[in-house]
């Protein structure tokens, strides 16, 4: 049969839809490692906790991609480009599969650069072509992806691992990456006709992003409010899996539907969030009360122990899974509205530079904070200072522009 280049091969949903499944899996790859931790914790022998620095290497690969890949799109057209990340992504999870400590060190940074690559060539052919009056909507059900993917990894991985290892779950990830590869090729051609191979793919300025973001008083706003949120994020979904395993005594696998409710919680967070900020067009008020609620949530971890029932631990984790989690959608949409004319695609990769700041920075200090007091419940209870920051940034960005 021959290939509809004009039909559904390149339609925008079948845009979104293979974005979303590229997105879905990419994100799966990124928490295999935290749905499992403890096992993987036993095969390298260190302590659990340390997660947050594999998790943070994922983020420090992303920034290094943000800031000298940010021009790719433009080189080699943002479907080939995504394709791009996603391999890298898929040979990182093959580099982790060698059973030594510098190739997991080494895969996680490769894993990191190929998804930096995703969001901003992803970005850019959603302006390109979804409606503007959807565009919340589209971006947020794009960003389901992130939540749906740790859905996958928390209810997969540890049930993998405990019937053949955790490798296996991480060969699992690679085989569906490379999948994703196959699928985006079908609408290459028209996605990639804006393409200019005289561009320069590494950028010449790799700050230049960041720095238009940050000398933009309402997208500063946004971008550190967003880096708030990226850091509560991260740490609840790295870190799920851990606490309820050493703090509240958990098996592996009831672990891993605890850090199945913070993912689908966000999933559903996001497209809410999404719809609201389409129908009352004020996207700095609607996350102001999400990060209210979010810096009150992770107060309330201080109840963390393992006399707290479970359904209050599900309820909990589901708060901080979906206020932590909505966010990115509309934060990506808000940047995109703000950018000056022509620069979408290097305003979203600045602002993704600063909100990765938050993943790479949060895991780890979680971690020390743990470190330091032992207790699961602090380290959480610690996500009230960038909640309170994020909550500042947007009451700030609400009053200067009403």
């Amino acid at each position: 049969m021959p290939h509809n280049d004009g039909n559904l091969g390149v339609s925008p949903t079948f845009l979104v839809l293979a974005l979303l499944a590229g997105h879905t899996m990419a994100s799966m790859s990124t928490l295999v490692l935290p749905a499992v931790a403890p096992a993987v914790a036993r095969d390298y022998g260190f302590d659990p906790s340390l997660i947050g620095y594999q998790i943070s290497l994922v983020s420090l690969g992303m920034v290094v991609s943000l800031t000298l890949l940010g021009n790719t799109s433009r080189r080699l057209g943002a479907c080939r480009t995504n394709q791009f990340g996603h391999g890298m992504v898929g040979i990182g999870m093959l580099i982790m599969l060698v059973p030594w400590t510098p190739f997991l060190i080494m895969g996680s940074l490769v894993v990191g650069v190929g998804y930096g690559a995703l969001t901003p060539s992803a970005s850019y052919l959603l302006v390109r072509f979804t409606p503007a009056a959807r565009r919340n909507f589209v971006f947020s059900l794009h960003q389901v992806g992130i939540p749906l993917g740790g859905v996958v990894a928390a209810l997969a991985a540890p049930a993998i691992t405990v019937l053949a290892g955790w490798r296996w779950a991480v060969m699992l990830s690679a085989v569906l990456i490379f999948g994703v590869i196959v699928l985006m090729q079908r609408g290459r051609r028209k996605w990639d006709d804006d393409r200019d191979p005289a561009s320069p793919a590494i950028t010449a300025n790799p700050l230049a992003g960041a720095s238009a973001i940050w000398g933009h008083h309402s997208l500063r706003l946004v971008a550190i409010a967003g880096c708030c949120f990226s850091w509560v994020q991260f740490c609840t979904a790295a870190f799920a899996v851990v606490a309820c395993v050493e703090a509240l005594g958990m098996s592996l696998l009831l672990a891993g539907t605890v850090l199945t409710v913070v993912q689908v919680s966000s999933a559903v967070a996001r497209v809410f969030v999404g719809w609201l900020v389409d129908r009352v067009h004020e996207t700095a008020c609607v996350l102001a009360w999400t990060a209210a609620v979010m810096m009150l949530a992770s107060l309330a971890a201080l109840a963390l122990s393992p006399a707290l029932p479970l359904p209050a631990v599900y309820v909990l984790f589901a708060v901080l899974g979906g206020v932590s989690g909505c966010w990115p959608g509309a934060i990506l949409a808000e940047v995109g509205r703000l950018a000056p004319q022509g620069q979408v695609s290097l305003a979203i990769s600045g602002s993704l530079v600063i909100t990765n700041v938050g993943k790479f920075t949060g895991p780890i200090v979680l971690a020390n904070v743990y470190a330091l007091t032992r207790d699961y419940g602090l380290a959480f209870a610690s996500l009230a200072i960038p909640s309170a920051i994020a909550l500042y940034c947007l009451v700030v960005a609400h009053r200067r522009r009403t």
